[in-house]
């Protein structure tokens, strides 16, 4: 059985002591925007456990803004 990606980052922004992360949801096919920090506290059943395991993989580029539109690749 084969896993598809189901998110895509878009980018990173940093605001105030914290990054704001975009992301595409393949499945439903919409943009997501959400603040790092928050999402973080926010309970994982909340969140979906596909988008938390995403984002947990991706932590290291997520905290040193490789996605921050500069060339980085993603």
């Amino acid at each position: 059985m084969t896993n598809l990606i189901r998110y895509k980052m878009l980018s990173t922004e940093e605001v105030s002591e914290d990054r704001r992360i975009h992301v595409f949801d393949m499945q439903q096919q919409q943009k997501l925007s959400f603040n790092y920090e928050s999402l973080k506290r926010t309970p994982e059943n909340y969140v979906g456990e596909e988008l938390s395991d995403f984002l947990q993989k991706r932590k290291l580029k997520i905290d040193n803004g490789f996605y921050d539109k500069k060339g980085h690749a993603s």
